[in-house]
């Protein structure tokens, strides 16, 4: 069953690439089209469940394969998932996320925001709700990320499974069960025994932090890509809590707190983004910094 499912995503790789450069040069064919869609929609769901199963053992070349083809076939191929409905998007991605708090898929990371991204850019003009619903979600998520980096910064013990995992994204998680569409199911390990969601394992820094980074990155690439669709749901706790988890952040989670600061600086209104905060934040990660400033900060700071 294993070297079957190797061999099938061995030749859909290649079958998408010979797709991709036939088509830089000659019409699409509907029949050549219809075929692929088909094709890819009966073997995906085989990818999915073998090789995307987020834990430390998972093989990371083949989860980096799998998920690159997914990219090439959502951004080259939209019909395949549905041209962006959200019961063939949203349980693909909900597979993908925890990804982010898997220390030791930490380097690919770049490639796993670069397939989210691509479905999310899918679902944006396919299903505008569930977008919308998902940025909605994402917020809550920081939000509740705050809560994780204060107890971790206070040493207070958060050992067990109910104490270690976020349950987050529970209303964009619903209803798919049956859908015609719908290309997967989440792990066992990501799904609440009870309702909707995605359980992500936040126990310790190098969980929680880098889940906190791409998950405010995914918030800047809604806001950036879709601002006539999300500045109307921005709100003012989630943008505090973006801030604030500047105080509790390695160098990436620092990163993309600023560029959220000044991305939502961009679209709302001035008085509203945490200026004092940010600036307290800023002073309070200066004076723990025991080995000199990285230049990431001089570049900020030197504006």
């Amino acid at each position: 069953m294993g070297g079957e499912i190797a061999s099938n995503l061995s030749s859909l790789v290649h079958e998408l690439r010979e797709r991709i450069a036939a088509t830089s040069s000659t019409p699409p064919c509907k029949v050549d089209d219809d075929a692929l869609k088909t094709r890819f929609r009966a073997v995906l769901p085989n990818l999915l469940h073998a090789y995307v199963v987020p834990s430390s053992a998972a093989s990371e070349r083949e989860v980096i394969a799998v998920l690159k083809l997914i990219s090439h076939t959502a951004r080259n191929f939209p019909g395949v998932f549905y041209h962006g409905k959200a019961s063939a998007i949203l349980p693909v991605i909900g597979r993908i996320l925890p990804f982010f708090a898997e220390p030791a898929f930490r380097s690919r990371h770049g490639v796993i925001f670069e397939t989210v991204g691509s479905l999310l850019s899918l679902l944006r003009t396919g299903a505008r709700d569930a977008y919308c619903q998902f940025f909605i979600d994402a917020m809550l998520a920081v939000e509740d990320l705050l809560c994780v980096a204060s107890l971790s910064a206070e040493n207070i013990s958060i050992t067990g499974s109910a104490g270690s995992t976020l349950k987050c994204f529970c209303k964009s998680f619903t209803g798919f069960l049956g859908d015609p569409a719908c290309l997967c199911d989440l792990p066992a390990s990501s799904k609440p025994v009870d309702g909707a969601g995605i359980l992500i394992d936040v126990m310790g820094k190098r969980r929680w932090q880098p889940f906190a980074t791409w998950i405010i990155r995914l918030l800047n690439k809604c806001i950036t890509e879709g601002t006539l669709y999300v500045e109307g749901l921005i709100n003012i706790s989630s943008v505090l809590a973006s801030c604030s988890l500047l105080c509790y952040g390695d160098a990436d989670l620092h990163m993309a707190c600023f560029d959220f600061a000044r991305i939502i600086g961009s679209v709302i209104d001035g008085d509203i983004v945490p200026h004092q905060n940010i600036i307290e934040s800023i002073a309070a990660i200066l004076s723990e910094d025991k080995e000199g400033l990285p230049v990431f900060r001089t570049g900020v700071l030197g504006e």
